[in-house]
Formats: structure tokens, C-alpha cells, sequence
């Protein structure tokens, strides 16, 4: 992955990741939710968004020293790692909030069948 599309990829994970928790702190009380998972993900969040702040103060200094360089190296496993964890706590949040939205649907419908 190039340098340029691991960060366009990391913004709009984020920005995708930030939507999701915004969905879960507005509906968490409507839904009775479990504000773990909201925790969670913001934390993965916070982990990406610092991974790629890490990856983008290295990456200027790697063009003048060695040392740098080994430390770009060691900053772009960990902005890929940070990602990669992002992403999947992105897919078990949705989920997650597909099955309870999908619940309380169902259980209105149930609610509202004539007897």
C-alpha cells in the first residue's frame, strides 16, 4: 500500500468510525445499548488517529536520516496495525447495531399485531 493511499484510507475510516460513534451516543438511551462498544471504538479511534499522526511527524525526517528511516519503518507497521484494528472494530460496531436495531424493529412490529 502506498504511502498516499494508506492515509486516504485512514480519513475516511475515521470519518466513517466517528459517524458510527455518533449514531451509538444518540441512540444508546432510545435503544437500551450497551455503551461499551461506543467506549471501545472510540478508543480504536483515538489508537488510529495517533498511529497516523506518529506516521506523519516521521515521515518528513526519514528523508534526511538513517535513523529516521528506521523509525518510518517501525511508525508505518504501527499506522497499519492502528488501521487494520480501527477497521475491524468498525465492522463488529455496525453489526452490532444492526442486530439491536434490527431487534427493536422487530419487536415493535410485534407490538403492533392485533391479538
Amino acid at each position: 500500500m502506498k504511502t498516499h493511499a494508506l492515509l486516504e484510507d485512514s480519513d475516511r475510516l475515521i470519518a466513517l468510525a466517528e459517524s458510527v460513534a455518533t449514531v451509538f451516543s444518540e441512540k444508546h438511551h432510545e435503544l437500551n445499548m450497551n455503551t461499551e462498544i461506543e467506549a471501545l471504538l472510540r478508543a480504536s479511534i483515538a489508537g488510529a488517529s495517533y498511529g497516523r499522526n506518529m506516521y506523519l511527524s516521521a515521515l518528513p525526517h526519514a528523508r534526511k536520516s538513517p535513523l529516521a528511516r528506521k523509525y518510518l519503518a517501525e511508525t508505518t507497521r504501527h499506522c497499519r496495525r492502528t488501521i487494520e484494528h480501527l477497521r475491524r472494530r468498525v465492522r463488529q460496531s455496525i453489526a452490532y447495531l444492526s442486530r439491536v436495531i434490527g431487534e427493536q424493529q422487530l419487536i415493535r412490529g410485534v407490538d403492533n399485531v392485533p391479538l
